[in-house]
């Protein structure tokens, strides 16, 4: 039986046959379906010509025109957009990345990929640029990698996205707001409505973060963020040599809140971070949270939530925290490192008003100046407003009638106020309590003597130029606050008049000027120019796809006694005109086809102040010209587009006029005697100390700008230098050109003396006027001395060595002076 039962019939076995070969069927076709299903996935799709190829993620949807290089980010929720251009960076040229539509191929739902040629004046390389969209975490990677093809120079390449933030925040880590027209390096930008914010990043290489100019000058126009990869470049090579492509990276991040995004910024950076939570209290409107690191950079901005509370990832270093409201309204700092098991609270409560007064020291009558307020003992440095704005720039405000009032958080401050390099300091420390007022007297003295010196300011800007947003009226009282007296409105390509602006604020006692205008060239850009005087009504000179020889012409045809003055001849960035024109000093020669014939040379230009060795350098330059047989004068000006940063009138330029000419006597100050002086060399230059040079010799005396005839002995003369009782002086020298023939000539030392550093004083000054300008007199000499043979001219420099932002915020310059050359001739007209 068991035997018999384990055996099947035939026909049963027939039938299970039957049915195994059907099921085998059956699974084989399902599994040739679900292959050829996945198969069908991961091919790549072409796009359709004329369609816009999208990427979606659970909190944003990307849309890609690859004929238009345009990638808009849109929330699914439909409260933040964020629209970007990219283009690709080709020996520091940008250029659309323009894409054939028909190269686009999407990779399912969250990738895309397009190869595409690229051409380079009459070579060749192809570019593969990849999106893709990692929807566990609302990341865009964006990837363009670069293959040269018939390629035999060298090339840079870059990666860059450009966008206008309009109205959003601009945050760096790092840095802070991104508020200034420049450029800066950053490993993240975030771009924050206070809703959905995004942020540009790379884990592999810092990221070049730039903020310019509209790209049209007209109403409205806003400025671009520009933000690039790390510039990656291919070396010439030979036909048969291997090709190698370069790769430049981006990653566009969106949050869902401004303080969730902080922690997936860290975990791609792979920085130790931890949480901090909290809550701010004291104010019915929506705060931010900052955060600090320990040497003071911003590090972290979020909003907080509709009840107040936040809860962010941090880097373990950022452990200074404080919340703002609004510019002046800010919660005391507080130390809490991330990681802190219980909650932050920081209070925004009302803090009191700060009333300030500043006068003239002696006739005790109302003075415009600016007033600087900063925290100490703790407190955050106040913002009054936007660094463009004279009425509040940060902790900076220009006081048109000498009275300010503005609430201020609790805390402790100093409060100082100033009016340019002649002028002392005046500061007191206050505390501000909640709800009460605080009044300050300040006053200051002209200690430094300057008759016959008219403080001039000969390239500045406001907003006609499309880089500065500066309103003329804003200027022309940063201009009067910084004690200037005469100012040319240096505008790109546009005539500057500052008479409307003078006008409306009642200023015209305090501030003289001549219409100008800076010829800023393009297609190609050489260099730029200044001009000045320049008639209103009179056509701009050429400045697009132009020569030296025209602009020159031009000016002098409009203006015949005018000046043409040559701009931050050494400024980088590819508008110095003489590193474009290839001059170098030590050659003996100017460069054929260099246009020669300006009137002066800006050697002192506020966009170099910052690094001294950038100015002597252009002082190089000069000194070579002057052997060379050019009477070239030097200028210093601030090249100002700000209020906050890069101060108008640091440095300047004194004209040496006739007292009656300058304004001592109660005239205006005579433009037209201003101007000869300038263009004849009668006048110094200084971001600190004042200087008076004279030389005498066979009966003559002679200032800067003056022929002197060379002496038979030794060369006589004065020399005093002084300074504010907060301005640095440490050293005095003559430096003599010597040109003996037929070398190009050289510069020798001829008189050195050393000075002793004062400490920094600001404050009240005790005694009588006569009291406080003998104590600003920090050098004076009787000079005796034996020339080199072969000297022709001569000028005096004066420097320090402690900066200037100890007393004045955001202006890191050590103090500078040097004079007009004085010509020693062999005999005299």
């Amino acid at each position: 039986m068991n035997a018999v039962s384990s055996l099947e019939k035939p026909s049963h076995r027939r039938a299970k046959d039957i049915f195994g070969v059907v099921a085998v069927v059956v699974l084989v076709a399902f599994a040739i379906g679900l292959v050829v299903t996945r198969a069908r996935r991961s091919l790549l799709t072409v796009a359709r010509a004329g369609e816009v190829t999208e990427l979606r993620g659970p909190l944003a949807r990307v849309s890609f025109s690859a004929a238009t290089g345009h990638l808009t980010t849109l929330t699914l929720d439909g409260r933040s957009a964020l629209d970007v251009e990219m283009s690709l960076v080709v020996d520091g040229a940008e250029r659309p990345l323009v894409i054939p539509e028909s190269a686009v191929q999407m990779r399912g739902k969250g990738a895309l990929s397009a190869i595409f040629p690229i051409e380079i004046d009459d070579e060749h390389a192809s570019g593969a640029l990849d999106l893709t969209l990692d929807s566990s975490s609302e990341l865009l990677a964006i990837s363009l990698v670069v293959t040269p093809d018939r390629v035999r120079a060298a090339h840079s390449f870059a990666l860059s996205i450009g966008t206008a933030p309009g109205a959003r925040a601009v945050f760096v880590p790092g840095v802070g707001a991104f508020s200034d027209l420049g450029s800066l390096d950053a490993r993240a930008v975030l771009i924050d409505d206070d809703v959905h914010p995004f942020a540009f990043a790379s884990t592999d290489a810092v990221l070049t973060a730039s903020l310019r100019a509209p790209d049209v000058d007209r109403a409205g126009a806003q400025p671009r963020l520009v933000v690039s990869s790390r510039t990656e470049s291919t070396p010439a090579r030979p036909s048969d040599a291997e090709t190698k492509p370069v790769r430049c990276n981006l990653m566009l991040l969106v949050g869902s809140t401004s303080q969730s995004i902080w922690g997936r910024l860290y975990r791609q950076f792979r920085v130790d971070f931890a949480n901090v939570s909290g809550v701010v209290i004291g104010g019915a409107e929506r705060a931010h949270v900052m955060a600090l690191d320990g040497d003071g950079y911003p590090q972290i901005r979020a909003a907080v939530d509709a009840q107040g509370r936040f809860v962010i990832d941090a880097p373990k270093t950022a452990t200074l925290w404080h919340a703002t409201l609004d510019a002046s309204t800010t919660s005391a700092p507080i130390s809490f490192p991330p990681g802190t098991p219980w909650d932050l609270k920081l209070d925004v409560s009302p803090g009191g008003t700060l009333h300030v007064r500043v006068v003239d020291a002696d006739t005790r009558e109302p003075m415009i100046a600016r007033l600087l307020v900063k925290g100490i003992e703790g407190t955050m440095d106040p913002s009054f407003g936007p660094d463009y704005r004279a009425s509040g720039a940060g902790p900076l405000m220009d006081m048109l009638d000498g009275e300010a009032e503005t609430p201020l958080p609790a805390g402790h401050y100093r409060v100082a106020a100033t009016h340019g390099l002649e002028w002392s300091v005046d500061a007191e420390s206050i505390e501000i309590t909640s709800g009460e007022p605080k009044s300050v007297e300040l006053a200051l003295r002209h200690v430094v003597p300057t008759p016959g010196m008219v403080a001039c300011d000969l390239h500045v800007h406001a907003r006609p130029s499309f880089d500065s947003p500066v309103i003329p009226e804003d200027r022309v009282l940063s201009l009067v606050s910084a004690g200037i007296d005469f100012a040319v409105p240096s505008e790109h390509n546009i005539v500057g008049d500052y008479g409307p602006a003078i006008d409306l604020l009642h200023v015209g006692k305090q501030l003289s000027f001549v219409t100008g205008v800076e010829v800023t060239t393009d297609n190609p850009s050489f260099g730029h120019f200044g001009v000045f005087p320049y008639p209103r009504t009179a056509a701009v000179p050429p400045s697009e796809g132009t020569t030296a020889d025209a602009i020159f012409s031009a000016a002098r045809r409009n203006s015949p006694n005018g000046v043409i003055q040559v701009n931050h001849p050494r400024l980088q960035m590819g508008i110095g005109y003489f590193e474009i024109a290839g001059f170098d000093p030590n050659a003996g020669r100017i460069p054929a086809g260099m246009r020669a014939d300006f009137d002066t040379l800006e050697v002192y230009n506020g966009y170099e102040s910052q690094n001294r060795a950038d100015v002597e350098r252009v002082m190089e330059d000069w000194f070579a010209l002057l052997n060379l047989g050019k009477r070239y004068a030097a200028t210093g000006s601030s090249d100002s587009h700000r209020i906050q940063y890069q101060w108008a009138g640091y440095p300047r330029t004194f004209a040496l006029v006739d007292p009656k000419a300058a304004g001592d006597t109660g005239l205006p100050v005579d433009t037209r005697a201003v101007v000869a002086a300038l263009k004849k060399g009668r006048s110094f230059v200084s971001s600190g100390p004042v200087i008076e040079f004279e030389l005498a010799s066979e009966g003559h005396t002679a200032k800067p700008g003056d022929d002197l005839p060379l002496p038979r002995g030794t060369l006589g003369g004065t020399l005093r230098v002084r300074a504010a009782p907060w301005v640095d002086v440490t050293s005095v020298d003559l430096v003599a050109g010597v040109a003996p023939l037929p070398a190009h000539g050289t510069t020798q030392v001829v008189f050195h003396a050393a000075v002793p550093s004062r400490p920094t004083f600001v404050g009240k000054e005790d005694g009588t006027p006569e009291e406080s300008a003998e104590r600003a007199l920090r050098f004076e000499a009787n000079l005796d001395i034996v020339l080199p043979e072969g000297a022709h001219w001569m000028v005096a420099i004066v420097r320090g060595d402690r900066r200037l932002d100890d007393v004045l915020p955001f202006m890191p310059i050590q103090p500078l002076a040097f004079t007009n050359p004085i010509w020693l001739v062999a005999k005299m007209p």
